[in-house]
């Protein structure tokens, strides 16, 4: 589902990567991001407005989408791994 033009992701997006530039060996799922990266500073903050924010900084390469083979995906700072690495997808995030 695409943000709509009413919904503004930049404060989610300053959050997520705040949170890298802070713990840059950080990596964690779409919950835990939610969770444990951005609820303790906005409580309002929705798993699907993190969805959304995680898929732009994916598509932009600003952070990178790790699919592990136990079906868990992971996001960490493009910083911690190579573009050549199989794990980077330049993809939409879900």
């Amino acid at each position: 589902m695409a943000s709509s033009p009413n919904t503004d992701l930049s404060p989610i997006c300053q959050g997520i990567l705040r949170y890298l530039h802070d713990h840059p060996g950080a990596a964690d799922s779409l919950e835990g991001i939610t969770s444990w990266w951005l609820a303790p500073s906005d409580s309002s903050v929705s798993a699907e407005g993190v969805r959304q924010a995680l898929a732009l900084l994916v598509a932009e390469r600003r952070i990178a989408r790790i699919d592990l083979a136990d079906g868990r995906t992971l996001f960490q700072s493009v910083d911690k791994i190579s573009g050549s690495h199989p794990a980077w997808k330049p993809k939409s995030v879900f």
